[in-house]
């Protein structure tokens, strides 16, 4: 009976403390080495980043973000340990606020088995001795049960503020810099020039420079039941892969209309297979897809925003001085150097 009362009195003077600590210094909810303190609160905004994309991530991509450097994916653990622990402090201190957080460390995952550590899910009450004992079906069905209460919890950014930390910024262009140059480029139309012409007939025949494995040669200027025209289309029964095109000298406007065309075109292909598939009586429906592809460097800040969509980025593309698209062989009757 004492015992218990000492338990529940240290517990009391923990969270009264913590409270009042809070309002002067949110980082009292910090604990452990300086190192491990500090790549926490850096580490806790870029997880809500992926939170807001609902995925998971592994240990070597956290530590390449946060260090550049893949190297510090095992001293990662410690550093999520002690997160671990301040989400636990911040939900004793303020339950009726925040009511239980969910453990967000633990969508940092193993990069082969791709769930968390099994001394990790000591956060969801499962002792490492027995973890190490259940099997891998049961291992990934707790992992995805752990990784569904995190994406699902509402108060994210309350909890980042609640810490004294900001939501990870990226490096935008502002929309009002950046509306009227789309506006002056669309208003000049579609004519891209001969370079982005190139670059277009090049990936359309060598897909495999942007990381697409396919047979035979792309199809340029698709029209889709929208009356928009993507730039390369990649069709069979079982992908679709549109391809958006910027040449080498794009500016940063237009990389931004890229973007948005791209996750435009990908609802609209959705949209349209559905269309077909009613239409036709065909039940296969490939989940599309969109690459952006650019013979310019590509800002990181536009990348990190493009991921939230799923869209890929190729950038530095460049177009051999030698290639000779099969169009133009044809007409010319001479044999083409870019074939796949």
């Amino acid at each position: 009976m004492r015992g218990n009362r000492g338990v529940a009195g240290l517990k009391a003077r923990i969270t009264t403390r913590q409270g009042s600590r809070s309002d002067k210094n949110n980082n009292n909810y910090f604990t452990g080495s300086k190192w491990s303190r500090e790549t926490a609160k850096k580490a806790l905004p870029i997880l809500v980043k992926f939170v807001e994309k609902r995925r998971p991530t592994t240990y070597t991509e956290l530590a390449k973000l946060l260090f550049n450097d893949k190297k510090y994916a095992y001293p990662l653990m410690s550093a999520l340990g002690r997160l671990g622990k301040s989400l636990q402090l911040l939900s004793e201190a303020e339950a009726e606020k925040f009511g239980k957080i969910p453990h967000i460390q633990l969508i940092v995952c193993n990069q082969k088995t791709r769930r968390p550590g099994n001394l990790a899910l000591g956060f969801l009450g499962v002792r490492k001795k027995v973890a190490d004992s259940m099997s891998k079906a049961e291992l990934n069905l707790l992992a995805r049960g752990a990784h569904d209460t995190v994406f699902d919890y509402p108060k994210w950014q309350e909890v980042l503020s609640a810490l004294g930390l900001r939501a990870r910024s990226l490096n935008l262009p502002r929309p009002g810099n950046v509306l009227p140059k789309i506006a002056e480029i669309e208003r000049r139309g579609r004519g891209e020039g001969e370079e982005h012409e190139r670059l277009k007939l090049f990936l359309a025949e060598n897909p495999r420079t942007i990381a697409i494995r396919w047979k035979g040669e792309g199809d340029t200027e698709v029209f889709l039941l929208s009356g928009d025209r993507l730039d390369v289309s990649f069709r069979s029964p079982e992908q679709w892969i549109a391809v958006e095109v910027k040449g080498k000298n794009s500016p940063e406007a237009d990389l931004v209309r890229g973007i948005f065309q791209c996750v435009k075109y990908k609802i609209i292909m959705a949209a349209q297979l559905r269309y077909e598939g009613l239409a036709t009586g065909d039940g296969q429906h490939p989940d599309p897809k969109a690459i952006l592809a650019c013979g310019c460097t590509f800002p990181e800040g536009l990348r990190e925003f493009a991921e939230y969509f799923d869209i890929e980025i190729k950038s530095g593309l460049v177009v051999p001085e030698d290639f000779v698209s099969n169009k133009e062989s044809l007409r010319k009757g001479t044999p083409s150097s870019g074939a796949a």
